[in-house]
């Protein structure tokens, strides 16, 4: 294996220690770039299971858990977990948010753009169970 070059180190620095190429490559797929414009989309910022798996109705539950680890894996995303009192039976205490070195690689790179996201999540018709999912705060949301 080969040692970086300076270059190399810089932009990971740049980047929040994310290898752009590295990590941009874990996008190469469709579904795991779906998954990450939900993310980003999202009105919180922070989506349960259950809501992208209603905003990327083809994806196998199974698939999906793959695919969010991967993206975990990249750096790209980190669950975060709200105290489950107070919750009714069936609502989401477990929440995925993109981690502060994929937003600043994004950002650098002009990548999921939060307004673009928004705009077109903001058009998609919800069923109550799933306006229901949005409305449970988390433990801290990204505006």
């Amino acid at each position: 294996m080969s040692r970086p070059d300076a270059a190399s180190l810089r932009q990971a620095e740049n980047t929040g220690g994310l290898n752009p190429i590295t990590t941009l490559s874990v996008l190469d797929d469709t579904t795991r770039a779906n998954i990450v414009g939900t993310i980003v989309g999202h009105p919180k910022g922070a989506p349960s299971k259950k809501e992208l798996e209603y905003y990327n109705p083809s994806v196998a539950a199974s698939t999906l858990t793959d695919h969010l680890s991967r993206l975990e894996e990249a750096g790209l995303i980190e669950p975060i977990e709200r105290d489950r009192e107070g919750l009714e039976r069936g609502q989401p205490y477990r929440f995925f948010q993109l981690t502060d070195a994929a937003r600043k690689l994004f950002d650098r790179n002009n990548l999921f753009e939060p307004d673009a996201y928004r705009e077109l999540f903001a058009e998609v018709e919800k069923t109550d169970e799933i306006e229901a999912a949005e409305a449970v705060d988390r433990p801290y949301e990204q505006n």
